[in-house]
């Protein structure tokens, strides 16, 4: 973990935060699921991701490990997420390895609704060890919306 002019947090700020959304996309589930699946693509469309660097790839050419550094206010974290995939359910979920210091967990499940419009379930789960003031104030400790919203119009964008 790298942490750059950033505050570590007090033990109380350590509890895990869960969020959870849900929204309609308009284009199909599996255009969905493989352009959220492309996580070297997460910093054009997330503004909180400054890099992302695969660090290897499973079987089928897809990101496995993946190293991300995150902006903050003053400063910036860096991490490692392990994903998988599942073409079945239209599913890609993520984790930190065990070692790390920093907790984040998640998935995206892409559902179909017709042939151009599909239903995005995103849960997210953090543990930071610094405190995050983006999260706390302007987030309102909602940060699965953010996530969401920015993926909705990177979408847009693309199709």
């Amino acid at each position: 973990m790298a942490t750059t002019a950033a505050a570590f947090a007090s033990p109380a700020a350590l509890s895990p935060l869960t969020s959870e959304v849900s929204t309609t996309l308009s284009v199909g589930a599996g255009v969905a699921y493989e352009v959220f699946a492309d996580a070297v693509e997460v910093p054009r469309w997330l503004p909180l991701i400054q890099t992302a660097k695969v660090l290897t790839r499973t079987p089928d050419n897809r990101p496995h490990r993946v190293a991300f550094t995150r902006k903050l206010e003053r400063g910036s974290l860096g991490y490692t997420l392990e994903y998988a995939y599942d073409p079945k359910t239209l599913t890609v979920a993520w984790t930190t390895p065990a070692s790390s210091s920093v907790v984040l967990a998640g998935e995206a499940r892409f559902i179909p609704l017709s042939g151009r419009a599909c239903m995005m379930l995103y849960r997210l789960v953090m543990e930071l060890p610094v405190v995050d003031d983006l999260i706390e104030s302007e987030l309102d400790k909602h940060p699965a919306s953010l996530v969401v919203s920015e993926f909705r119009e990177h979408l847009r964008r693309l199709c």
